[in-house]
């Protein structure tokens, strides 16, 4: 199976039940329906991921989409869907202009594909007993096709992020330096921020109205037990340590304004899993620091950037 649609179809349980009956059948050489029930099962799992990608309701809500004269059906075309999947509310402006993106050939494609699985699904004479080369070369136009959708989105999404990263980095590091530990807090008397990395950052969906981006990265801090005047007199301890963290991040969609991001409120996650699974070794090597460490704002904190 293509790990493209794998991935585009992701969670969906019926979807990929539907995706490896399609390529259950392609492959039953002995029977001479394969290629028949191939087609009507992948038009119909195009037809189900789309929905479920582009949802009617929030495809009208974008402001590319185009409303249809009375009567017209359906109101949202599998194209406009294709367009929403990749882009959400992404204007078309933007996403030309400032991404320099055009996957209009790629979505004329899998709309093409499955108008030429309808000529398979209805069995007549003329389509009936297809050569060994046409049902390898339509398999093949189809597969691609679908996989591409999911090509687009990827493409789509690393731009949208891309353009934004210096912003992403920007924001995630005034958010963490404003932000109380809690996770770290709990671990020591004190605790004091000394480096913030941002590590990768990931548009994971485009709505009609919102870019969701998830960032990742590590701290680094010094963790204190007892006060200063502990540590001066040998009986308090200093541990610089690391941890990984993960937030979010969104912005309004239509046009992605670097200035504008927002910080997901309580999506500030640090993974201190690993210290709590070692804390007795870890607190005994800190016993020979005394060091003192001054909290820093965020100028004087280490990054990557």
């Amino acid at each position: 199976m293509d790990e493209r649609i794998l991935q585009l179809i992701g969670d969906a349980q019926f979807e990929r039940c539907l995706y490896e009956a399609a390529m259950f059948n392609l492959e039953d050489r002995r029977n001479r329906l394969r290629f028949h029930n191939f087609a009507f099962a992948m038009r119909e799992l195009v037809g189900h991921t789309l929905k479920r990608l582009a949802p009617d309701a929030e495809v009208k809500k974008c402001i590319w989409w185009q409303q249809k004269a009375e009567g017209v059906v359906p109101e949202v075309t599998r194209v406009e869907r294709c367009v929403y999947a990749t882009q959400g509310g992404l204007s078309n402006h933007y996403v030309r202009t400032k991404l320099r993106l055009d996957f209009a050939q790629e979505f004329e494609e899998l709309r093409d594909a499955v108008v030429r699985l309808n000529g398979y699904v209805h069995i007549t004479p003329e389509v009936f007993l297809l050569e060994e080369d046409d049902i390898e070369r339509l398999a093949v136009e189809t597969i691609e096709a679908v996989a591409g959708l999911m090509a687009c989105i990827q493409e789509c999404r690393a731009a949208v992020g891309d353009r934004l990263s210096h912003a992403i980095n920007d924001a995630t590091v005034q958010q963490i330096v404003g932000e109380s530990l809690d996770a770290v807090d709990e671990l020591a008397t004190h605790y004091s921020l000394e480096e913030i990395y941002v590590d990768s950052h990931e548009v994971t969906s485009i709505t009609s109205e919102t870019v969701h981006i998830r960032v990742s990265g590590s701290i680094g801090v010094t963790l204190q037990w007892g006060s200063n005047s502990d540590l001066r007199r040998g009986d308090g301890a200093e541990l610089d340590e690391s941890f990984d963290y993960t937030c979010e991040l969104t912005c309004e969609a239509a046009n992605p304004n670097p200035e504008a991001l927002e910080f997901v409120e309580d999506s500030l996650m640090v993974d201190t899993g690993d210290w709590h699974d070692q804390e007795e070794d870890w607190i005994n090597s800190a016993a020979s620091t005394s060091e003192d460490h001054e909290t820093l704002d965020a100028s004087g904190i280490r990054s990557d950037f």
